[in-house]
């Protein structure tokens, strides 16, 4: 099977998937990258190995993680700096002092 290249992307056929799916997938386990699937000259989509997906899944945890971090770095940094931080009133926050507020237990709550 030729691979052919888009945009430094090797590609395929809908055709080689249908004769040989496991040469696409070795075909990108050889490149370390995607191959594109053609449908009548249009991207329909992506083959990647096992492998590459999971290592992609774990990839976007890390990041998401990081992203999560760096917010909450960022926030304690803020807090900190401010000599008073900015709170709000019960009323403020819901239109009622906390008297007008009513309890309303959920009656599967485990926590009354």
């Amino acid at each position: 099977m030729a691979i052919e290249m888009i945009r430094n992307i090797p590609k395929g056929s809908i055709s080689d998937v249908k004769k040989s799916p496991m040469d696409i997938f070795k075909k990108s386990e050889e490149l370390k990258q995607g191959v594109y699937i053609l449908n009548r000259d249009n991207v329909a989509g992506v083959m990647i190995s096992k492998q590459q997906y999971e290592g992609l899944l774990d990839l976007i945890e890390e990041l998401e993680e990081k992203v999560l971090e760096t917010k909450v770095a960022e926030r304690l940094a803020r807090y900190d700096t401010q000599e008073s931080p900015e709170t709000y009133t019960v009323e403020e926050v819901f239109g009622k002092t906390l008297m007008e507020m009513q309890f309303d237990p959920d009656e599967e709550d485990e926590w009354k």
